[in-house]
């Protein structure tokens, strides 16, 4: 793993789980950057980075019990939507893996079938005669070639930036696969956490869950219930 949040990293469980978190984060960060122009991969991250007020509130205790340093009520709802948004992000990775791989074979299947023709021709006649067609045939050759290479260019140059390429997609999967080491790790830390201290649940919990998120997010969160 290249990067790891070492600035929130203690020795306490609380802390190591900020650190995996601010891991987490910076990930969700990067792909918000990455794929800005990628309208429904980078839609999923920006509200995945607006969410962390979530994960902030969870992991600083409750209005009802400072001395508690994970609310059960925040993190399980901040569980449940990062885990709906990692499911998003699988399903529009595979949906652009196989627009990708459905265009490329389009490309393939336009580019073949001339060059069987040419295979079939045996040599006949004057020996003369034929190392002159395969001279001009192979300046023929280099001509087309040189006109498909420009051809490739304008046309990722025309590309719609909205299409996610192959490079995209495998820069997605990537950055899936290393969110995912750092949420298993949240997740763990906070079970091993909850197995020692308990969790606290009810009309207290969730009193203090509507307090401590914005008005505004208010509805956006209650779908996650």
């Amino acid at each position: 793993m290249g990067f790891f949040d070492k600035a929130n990293e203690s020795k306490s469980p609380i802390g190591l789980l900020r650190a995996h978190i601010g891991t987490f984060m910076y990930y969700v960060k990067m792909g918000e950057q990455k794929f800005k122009d990628k309208e429904e991969i980078h839609d999923i991250f920006y509200d995945m980075n607006q969410t962390k007020f979530l994960l902030d509130q969870a992991t600083r205790g409750s209005l009802y019990e400072f001395k508690k340093r994970i609310d059960d009520v925040l993190w399980d709802a901040a569980v449940h939507k990062y885990t709906e948004d990692m499911e998003k992000l699988k399903a529009a990775l595979l949906k652009a893996v196989d627009e990708e791989h459905i265009e490329t074979a389009e490309k393939t299947e336009t580019s073949e079938p001339e060059e069987r023709e040419e295979e079939k021709e045996e040599e006949k006649g004057d020996w003369k005669e034929n190392i002159k067609n395969e001279m001009n045939a192979a300046e023929e050759e280099e001509r087309k070639r040189q006109e498909s290479s420009k051809n490739q260019i304008k046309e990722q140059q025309k590309a719609d930036p909205r299409k996610m390429t192959e490079e995209d997609c495998r820069e997605l999967w990537k950055l899936i696969k290393n969110m995912d080491v750092e949420f298993k790790e949240m997740k763990q830390l906070a079970d091993d956490w909850f197995s020692v201290n308990g969790k606290k649940s009810g009309c207290l919990g969730m009193a203090a869950f509507m307090i401590l998120i914005p008005a505004g997010a208010v509805f956006g969160i209650l779908s996650v219930f």
